[in-house]
């Protein structure tokens, strides 16, 4: 992989929260040539999910005006994070730490609910059923793809005869090399959340779904790099944190979660009540979206592409809970 920069010409991100038996929707659009240049979020459905970007000042709608400011900045370059927490400019370049919003995307987001289930996941990855200009109702990462003639012949993998040639053509996606973390943090603003770091929750997510061509491989990105520079690298020695799937829910009953596997937060009772006399739950995450440097896929073929990121959270009953 060359040192180099991917330019996301549009990134449209849309986090939907469906609370526990009613949706609330909450967006964020934007649009960007090297930097952000707009940005908006909202909600809808009164007190049943409610946004805030300081956990004090809670609303339905937070305007464009609040939000530009948090990323007016940024360029997406190829990082690499084994946690999802600290991040490393490319694997194949000299180790630098990577800077939220100038690298990689990354925002908290607050949120509270007044629903009795205050289990919240990430659901639904429909990645493999939605083309660039459609939609669907649920979690995908997508993009429009670039063509791209390969100047080297290279092991693309992950099986030993898949080669490119030099001067072979194809369609590649950036969305292949996306990772989406989301990260529970102990919130501030509600002296109740008494819980130690390690209580937390912690979730990578690769909505790819092709773990062969994950982390570290020897072949696509890491065997381009090689062919391009002739200069060898050695492949990293940790795993990351990953994810290839989301937790399914029952068939049988839409707010029953069967595993725990991209639980995402747990929601703190806050001690006290709104207007209607409803018990107030209350979290705080942190979303860290990035292009993988050393994933099989993060290789000059992806520079200019196009992406769209939805993601959807529900609130759930957790599979140790059936009542």
């Amino acid at each position: 992989m060359s040192i180099k920069k991917l330019y996301i010409s549009l990134l449209t991100l849309i986090l939907m929260f469906v609370t526990f038996g009613t949706m609330t929707f909450a967006w964020i659009s934007l649009s960007t040539i090297n930097n952000i240049e707009g940005l908006s979020l909202a909600a809808s459905g009164g007190d049943e999910l409610q946004i805030s970007l300081d956990g004090i000042n809670y609303s339905s709608m937070l305007t464009a005006e609040q939000l530009y400011e948090m990323f007016d900045t940024i360029s997406l370059v190829d990082v690499t994070s084994t946690d999802g927490i600290y991040f490393e400019t490319g694997g194949t370049r000299d180790k630098a730490e990577a800077i939220a919003n100038e690298h990689y995307l990354s925002f908290d987001l607050w949120f509270q609910t007044t629903v009795r289930e205050h289990h919240v996941y990430l659901v639904n990855n429909v990645s493999d059923r939605v083309a660039y200009d459609t939609s669907a109702n649920g979690t995908f990462v997508i993009s429009q793809g670039v063509m791209w003639t390969s100047k080297h012949d290279f092991w693309y993998g992950p099986e030993a005869e898949d080669i490119i040639y030099k001067g072979d053509e194809g369609l590649y996606y950036a969305s292949d090399s996306v990772r989406v973390a989301v990260i529970e943090l102990k919130d501030e603003t509600n002296p109740n959340d008494l819980r130690q770091e390690d209580e937390l929750k912690k979730f990578i997510f690769d909505p790819s779904g092709d773990e062969l061509r994950g982390y570290g491989v020897p072949y696509g990105q890491f065997s381009y790099y090689f062919q391009s520079t002739r200069h060898h690298i050695g492949l990293p020695q940790t795993t990351q944190e990953v994810s290839y799937r989301l937790t399914e829910i029952d068939p049988f009953n839409p707010y029953q979660a069967l595993d725990n596997d991209s639980l995402i937060a747990i929601l703190q009772d806050t001690q006290t009540v709104n207007e209607a006399g409803k018990s107030v739950y209350q979290g705080k995450v942190r979303i860290n979206i990035w292009i993988e440097g050393w994933d099989a896929d993060a290789f000059d073929s992806i520079e200019n592409d196009r992406l769209k990121i939805q993601l959807q959270f529900k609130a759930l009953i957790p599979p140790q809970i059936t009542d």
